[in-house]
């Protein structure tokens, strides 16, 4: 039972007390006063009736007294007149029987006011020669005492509802600050923080709201310490200190995932922008003259490569690279032109002479399958080429596959849709026991030659057509489809990656097939990436999810430089560390450390974490030694149909 029933239970128990006892004695005095009115008014008709009877008092002829006694008897309220001689021998009475119709008989039965009687004496001048015995009738009594009883328990019921009410309310209002802090605490479960503004009046409980929120602030530093400790150690070990782009050892550990053939990765477009006469620049100008110019360059970069996938790093003082996945050649070619002609603007800014600085620029295909050190060799010789072509800042050294026009494309993926020749596999997840955690999907296209691709092959393109969410809507009811053939008992968790989510018209899909399939079997998850580009779009996607109680998760998690807050904003279920660690997670101590940070604070938000592309047991020690004990790679199994 709720403080405020309780509290409210015993004002109703101390109101009733009073007005019981209230009630009681004013009962009892009217009793008495209705009492002593009847004695009254039988001894003051006895007295008045006998003297009248003395006057005319003849007990040879009474006829004229017993017109005298039945007068007084019909026109008053009495039980009984007797007349009787001085041996108590009755001369006359006249007697009546109550019948009183508007009270009730229980009421009487247990009030039972006795009848008061007085007496009076007859004389013949001296002589007594009688006596009179007068009996008030209660009917009278009972009705007032009646009346007066319903009149006070109406009141007193309207009193009572009146009262219960204000106390009901005077309570909830007092032991508002007490349902805040209970909101306060279930919200700190949820690892939220908010802070009572409203302080109460009440002294005691303002007392108890100041050290709740104080609580909570501690609470809070406590976990943006821990976020700030996270994103200090990453910008330590891999952010450029001068552009705030990904340094030397982030690129490298970045580039292994893409090129890697067993990750659901994509070919693209590598860039790489070689700055001459920097180093001269800095000795005749000063470092913060170069600094400002790399800024200024890297922040054009950025600016016109702006795309939701796109790769910057700084790997020495002078070379910029840039990969861009999924990318077509003359977008790249053309964002190039866009960067060197504004070279001039830079010079101009920072006061240098317009020719001081120049650049060279390299772009190069790639594929997963590639080796990072030959595409770096082939980079090079791109730059080489465009600084031996006086004519040109720029060399494309383009590969000699074959271009797929859209429309192809188009016919592809129409052709693959009808034909069902778009496939759903999965890797396990397990935990440190062995046991499966949860099985990742991934899409996969059979083409004409029953060759299985990866997404790798098509989702770029389909991207590029604005067919993402078309793909997410084919995952979802091929996976649905799976779930419902399942046993209703089977404990199975599938978790499907999304492409988008700004068009999230599949929300009402999913509550439509919640009738048939138990929500607890069903994650979706989206990269870090997509995320920080739509954090609107995102957390209401969460809330929807969560109401539905569908579990969410982040994907190729920490290998951007995002602000750490946002997972206590968010709250995922689980995050799936980026595969980018695994070359470092064994040797690098700052790997080590921010990863070691990054489960600490997970770990106080109850998120899970997820190891990804496990590929030997040096690197599942490595993390489970921090800590992670969730697990997914070729380690374990390698990606295999999804069948019942």
């Amino acid at each position: 039972m709720s403080l405020t029933k309780k509290m409210t239970i015993f004002v109703i128990s101390i109101l009733l007390t009073i007005l019981a006892g209230t009630f009681i004695l004013d009962f009892n005095h009217t009793k008495s006063y209705l009492e002593a009115q009847l004695e009254s008014h039988a001894q003051d008709s006895a007295t008045s009736l006998g003297l009248s009877l003395s006057s005319v008092a003849d007990l040879e002829d009474s006829s004229s007294m017993e017109t005298m006694i039945n007068a007084v008897f019909d026109r008053g309220d009495y039980t009984k007149i007797t007349l009787t001689n001085t041996n108590n021998k009755p001369i006359y009475f006249r007697e009546k029987t109550n019948n009183i119709e508007s009270v009730p008989n229980w009421f009487i039965s247990i009030i039972s006011i006795q009848a008061p009687r007085a007496e009076a004496l007859i004389q013949s001048g001296w002589m007594p020669i009688g006596k009179l015995k007068v009996e008030s009738a209660p009917e009278l009594a009972y009705t007032k005492l009646w009346n007066s009883t319903i009149a006070i328990a109406i009141w007193f019921l309207i009193a009572t509802i009146f009262t219960v009410f204000l106390a009901y309310v005077t309570i909830k209002t007092m032991l508002r600050p007490l349902k805040k802090m209970e909101e306060q605490a279930e919200a700190i479960v949820r690892k939220e923080y908010f802070i009572q503004e409203n302080l109460p009046n009440t002294t005691e409980f303002r007392q108890v709201v100041l050290a709740m929120n104080t609580m909570i602030n501690k609470i809070k530093t406590i976990f943006d310490r821990d976020a700030k400790i996270a994103e200090k150690l990453q910008k330590i070990a891999y952010q450029d200190k001068v552009t705030g782009l990904s340094n030397r050892t982030h690129f490298e550990m970045n580039i292994e995932p893409l090129l890697d053939q067993n990750q659901e990765a994509t070919g693209g477009i590598i860039c790489m922008i070689r700055i001459h006469d920097l180093k001269k620049l800095n000795d005749e100008s000063g470092y913060l003259i170069g600094d400002k110019f790399i800024q200024l360059l890297t922040n054009k970069v950025q600016l016109t490569l702006a795309q939701k996938d796109t790769f910057c790093a700084r790997l020495n003082g002078t070379e910029i690279i840039i990969v861009v996945p999924s990318a077509a050649s003359d977008s790249i070619m053309q964002a190039m032109k866009t960067i060197y002609e504004y070279l001039p603007e830079i010079n101009k800014k920072i006061n240098i002479p317009e020719k001081f600085i120049n650049l060279s620029i390299g772009v190069i295909d790639y594929q997963p399958g590639d080796k990072r050190q030959q595409l770096l060799a082939k980079l090079d010789y791109a730059i080489d080429k465009s600084q031996e072509n006086l004519n040109s800042y720029i060399h494309y050294e383009a590969n000699n596959n074959q271009k797929v026009s859209n429309e192809d494309w188009q016919k592809t993926i129409n052709d693959a849709m009808q034909e069902n020749r778009f496939l759903l596999f999965q890797q396990t997840t397990y935990t440190d026991k062995n046991q499966a955690y949860s099985k990742e999907l991934f899409i996969r296209l059979k083409d004409l030659n029953n060759k299985i691709q990866s997404a790798g092959y098509f989702m770029p393109t389909v991207q590029q057509l604005g067919r993402g969410s078309e793909i997410d809507q084919l995952v979802f009811s091929m996976a649905i489809k799976y779930l419902m053939s399942l046993d209703k008992n089977t404990n199975e968790n599938i978790a499907i990656n999304l492409t988008t989510i700004e068009d999230n018209h599949y929300i009402h899909n999913i509550q439509n097939k919640l009738k048939t399939i138990n929500p607890n079997q069903l994650s979706f998850e989206t990269t870090e990436k997509l995320i920080i580009n739509n954090k609107a779009a995102i957390q209401s996607l969460i809330k929807q999810l969560k109401t539905l109680g569908i579990r969410f998760g982040i994907d190729n998690f920490g290998s951007h430089f995002s602000n750490m807050v946002h997972l206590q904003t968010l709250l995922p279920s689980y995050i799936k560390l980026d595969p980018s660690f695994n070359k470092s997670i064994e040797t690098d101590e700052q790997t080590i450390s921010y990863i070691a940070s990054l489960v600490d604070m997970c770990q106080s938000l109850d998120i899970d974490i997820i190891a990804m592309a496990i590929e030997n047991k040096r690197q599942l020690q490595a993390f489970n030694g921090l800590g992670i004990n969730l697990y997914q790679g070729y380690f374990f199994d390698a990606p295999k149909l999804l069948q019942k």
